[in-house]
C-alpha cells in the first residue's frame, strides 16, 4: 500500500491521492484533519486518478461529513472526466466543489493543456502568475515550434506575465499567417506599453481577419495619448459599418471627453440602425452628466432595439433627477422599456413613488411585472403586504421573485412564508429559495425542519442540497 501523501499549509490540506490508496488512506484523511484544528478547507487531490472505486467514493463522502460537521469546506481537485461521470451517476457531484489545481501539475502536461481551449486561458494566467526563466524558456521554444495554437497562448502568457524582455518576439508576430497568433501579439503590445508599435497597430483596425480589429482597437485605447480620440474619430465617418463599429468600441474604451464628444455627435449623424444600437450602449458607459438626457430622448426612437438598449443603459445608472419620467415608462407600449425602466429605479425610499410603481403591476407584461417585483426589494420602506400577496400568484417565477424581494428588505417576514413555502409550493424553484432563506437566517430547530422534509421532497436538487448543508 502506497502512503498518503499530504500538506497542511496556511490552514489548507492537501492530500495527494494515488491510484494504489485505498478507503484506509481516505480514513486517514480524516483522522489527521480532526487532529489539526487550524485546517480550514480540505482539498483531495486526484491529479494521478483516472478512475475511483466504489468504496473510495464512500470515503470521500466520510471525508465531507466531517467537513460539514467542521463547517469547513473541502474541495475535490484536478478531477478527470472518468471520476466526473462516476460522481455524476452516484449523484455525489453536487455535495463537492471540483476545481483545478494546477500547482500539482508538471510543466509539460500545462503546456499540453494549450491545446484545450477551455483550460488554455486558465492555464496561461497560472503561468503567468508563477512565471519564472524556466518557464519563459519554455514558452520561447513553444514559439520556436510553430503550432500555431501553442504560440497564440505562449505570447498571450508571456504578456500576462509582463514579460517586457522578449519585445521583439511580439513585434515579430505581427507579421504572422495565422490570425490568432497576430491577435495575441497586438493585445500583448497594448498590455506592455509598446507606444513605438501604436502606429503600426492602427492598420490592423480594417483588417478583415476574425479578432483582429478588435484587438487593435483594445490596444490602441490602452496606449492612447491626447492624440488618439481625434484620429479613430475618423473612423466613424468611414463607408464600412464593421469599421464604424470598431472606431466606436475603441473610443469608448478610451473613454475620455474628446471621445464622449466624438461619440455623441455621431449619434446625430449615424442612419444605420446597427450602429446607431452600439453608438447607445458605449455612450452609456460614460459617466458625463449629459449621458442621462441623451439616453432619456432615446426612449422614443423609432428602433424598438434602440429604445431598450437606451432603457437598460438608464436601468445601470439609476434613475436620479428622471425619476418621475421612468416611472412613467414602465408602462411603455414596448414591454423591454418598461422592464429596464423598473429596474433602474431601485433604491428609492419616496412612498407615493413606491406605490406608483405598485400601481402599473397589474397593466403590464410579465418581464415587466418581475422586474417590479425585483426593484421592491431593493426599496426602503416597501410595505411587505403587495408581496406577499404575490406568494399566491399562479406563475412560479413570480412568486419565486417575490420570495427573494421579501428576503431583501423584510427577512422575518420572508422567513414566516418560507417556512410556509418550502413544504407545499409545487415549484421546486421556490422551495429551493425557501431552503436557502431558511439556511440564511438559521432560526432555532431548522436543521430538524429541513431534516423532516427530506422524506417527503422529490426533487433531486433540493435533496442535495439539504443535504449538503445538514447531512442526511
Amino acid at each position: 500500500m502506497v502512503e498518503l501523501q499530504y500538506e497542511i499549509k496556511n490552514g489548507v490540506f492537501k492530500a495527494h491521492i494515488n491510484p494504489d490508496n485505498d478507503l484506509s488512506d481516505i480514513s486517514e484523511v480524516c483522522n489527521i484533519v480532526e487532529e489539526h484544528s487550524e485546517v480550514v478547507l480540505i482539498g483531495i487531490d486526484l491529479y494521478k486518478c483516472s478512475y475511483i472505486q466504489s468504496k473510495f467514493l464512500a470515503g470521500l463522502v466520510a471525508v465531507k461529513k466531517l467537513a460539514m460537521v467542521r463547517k469547513i469546506n473541502i474541495e475535490l481537485l484536478n478531477v478527470c472526466d472518468n471520476i466526473i461521470q462516476v460522481l455524476q451517476s452516484t449523484n455525489l457531484q453536487k455535495l463537492f466543489v471540483i476545481k483545478d489545481d494546477f500547482a500539482s501539475y508538471p510543466l509539460d502536461a500545462l503546456f499540453e493543456r494549450f491545446l484545450d481551449t477551455d483550460k488554455a486561458g486558465t492555464v496561461s494566467e497560472y503561468l503567468a502568475a508563477n512565471y519564472d526563466d524556466n518557464i519563459q524558456n519554455k514558452l520561447i521554444e513553444l514559439i520556436d515550434g510553430g503550432n500555431p495554437l501553442l504560440v497564440e497562448y505562449a505570447i498571450l502568457t508571456m504578456g500576462r506575465a509582463q514579460d517586457y524582455q522578449n519585445l521583439e518576439i511580439y513585434r515579430k508576430a505581427l507579421n504572422a499567417n495565422e490570425a490568432s497568433v497576430k491577435s495575441a501579439a497586438i493585445l500583448v503590445l497594448g498590455w506592455i506599453g509598446d507606444t513605438q508599435s501604436k502606429e503600426q497597430l492602427y492598420s490592423y483596425l480594417a483588417s478583415k481577419e476574425i479578432g483582429i480589429s478588435e484587438a487593435a482597437a483594445a490596444s490602441i485605447a490602452l496606449l492612447s495619448d491626447d492624440t488618439d480620440s481625434e484620429k479613430l474619430a475618423k473612423y466613424l465617418h468611414d463607408s464600412d459599418i464593421r469599421i464604424r463599429l470598431v472606431a466606436i468600441y475603441a473610443l469608448s474604451l478610451i473613454n475620455d471627453e474628446k471621445a464622449f464628444e466624438y461619440l455623441s455627435n455621431a449619434m446625430n449623424e449615424e442612419k444605420d440602425e446597427a450602429v446607431r444600437i452600439q453608438l447607445t450602449k458605449k455612450i452609456a458607459l460614460f459617466k458625463d452628466e449629459r449621458v442621462g438626457r441623451i439616453l432619456l430622448g432615446l426612449l422614443d426612437d423609432n428602433s424598438i432595439q434602440l429604445r431598450e438598449a437606451a432603457a437598460s443603459g438608464l436601468s445601470r445608472r439609476g434613475s436620479g433627477e428622471f425619476t418621475s419620467i421612468l416611472v412613467e415608462k414602465i408602462g411603455d407600449n414596448d414591454n423591454w422599456v418598461g422592464f429596464f425602466a423598473a429596474k433602474s429605479l431601485a433604491g428609492i425610499e419616496d412612498e407615493n413613488i413606491i406605490k406608483k410603481i405598485e400601481s402599473y403591476y397589474d397593466k403590464v407584461e410579465q418581464n415587466v411585472k418581475l422586474a417590479i417585483i425585483e426593484v421592491l426589494g431593493k426599496c426602503k420602506g416597501v410595505d411587505p403586504s403587495f408581496l406577499l400577496s404575490k406568494l399566491d400568484d399562479t406563475n412560479e417565477d413570480i412568486r419565486k421573485e417575490a420570495l427573494n424581494s421579501l428576503s431583501l428588505m423584510h427577512g422575518p417576514v420572508a422567513l414566516t412564508a418560507a417556512i410556509k413555502l418550502f413544504n407545499k409550493d409545487e415549484s421546486w424553484l421556490v422551495r429551493y429559495k425557501a431552503v436557502n432563506i431558511i439556511l440564511e437566517q438559521k432560526p432555532v430547530g431548522y436543521d430538524n425542519l429541513l431534516r423532516a422534509r427530506l422524506k417527503d421532497e422529490t426533487n433531486k436538487y433540493i435533496l442535495e442540497h439539504i443535504i449538503g448543508e445538514i447531512g442526511e
